[in-house]
């Protein structure tokens, strides 16, 4: 299917309010990624957050770093991300642009020492995803780390499979594709696809993992609830980058090396 700029403008629109609180609320899928990025950004870096959404990670990434550079799709996204950081201390480290990460032509090549995608955009283009890839590659110095969030195929034919849904699990087997719980359509990667992609645009893939793992087939409430949330935390960060369990979760998390 072709990617459609308008769906996802219009579908996160609509639904802004929902994504601003899922960001802000505890989850592992938001947890998981972000444990990664403190791992690699450095002080020194310039961040680029692309499909940075409502600016949790923005805001995060900018405690740490020297700058960070919001880039989303969707203006009313940008508008609670500009209320989000408009709170904060180091709000004058934040710049927020509207744009599509198929075309990041605003930026010169080398611009950023540090490149985060993660959620869904990388998913979301569809089609134009090698496009995405390459933009995302193009702005980022040579040396540096790229984190990257996608759907992921195994984890959504899991899911479907559990649903009885029989149509939808052989849609995403010949397809790769479906459409989300939020409504845009998605294309669903494997480890071995996006390894195939990095190297294509000279990157070394380091780190693979899934978003979360084995907490993605249950409800984690009782977790919550019984304040063992950082201890499922803990689990989940020493068990995502097992390579038998990276299918299960819907979500996969890439981190890779420009070279």
């Amino acid at each position: 299917m072709s990617y459609s700029p308008r769906d996802i403008i219009k579908c996160y629109s609509k639904n802004a309010e929902i994504e601003d609180r899922a960001e802000k609320d505890l989850s592992l899928r938001t947890e998981i990624p972000r444990e990664f990025i403190k791992r690699y950004i450095k002080p020194v870096d310039n961040v680029l957050d692309a499909g940075g959404g409502t600016g949790i990670n923005t805001i995060m990434m900018a405690r740490i770093s020297k700058s960070v550079t919001l880039l989303d799709i969707t203006p009313r996204i940008l508008e609670l991300a500009r209320l989000n950081v408009e709170k904060e201390s180091i709000k004058d480290r934040i710049e927020i642009v509207e744009g599509d990460i198929c075309d990041l032509n605003q930026f010169e090549d080398e611009n950023f020492s540090f490149v985060v995608c993660v959620g869904d955009a990388l998913s979301y283009v569809l089609d134009q995803r090698e496009e995405a890839l390459s933009e995302l590659v193009r702005v980022v110095e040579r040396g540096s780390i790229l984190i990257l969030g996608t759907d992921s195929k195994y984890g959504f034919l899991r899911l479907k499979l559990a649903q009885g849904k029989i149509k939808d699990a052989k849609e995403i087997l010949n397809a790769s594709e479906t459409y989300c719980g939020m409504g845009p359509r998605t294309h669903l990667y494997t480890v071995g696809e996006m390894r195939v992609l990095l190297e294509q645009n000279g990157c070394q893939l380091l780190e693979v993992a899934s978003t979360p793992s084995i907490s993605n087939t249950f409800d984690v409430t009782h977790y919550i609830e019984m304040n063992m949330w950082d201890d499922l935390k803990g689990i989940e960060l020493e068990i995502c980058t097992t390579p038998e369990l990276l299918g299960i979760g819907l979500h996969l998390l890439f981190v890779a090396q420009k070279g």
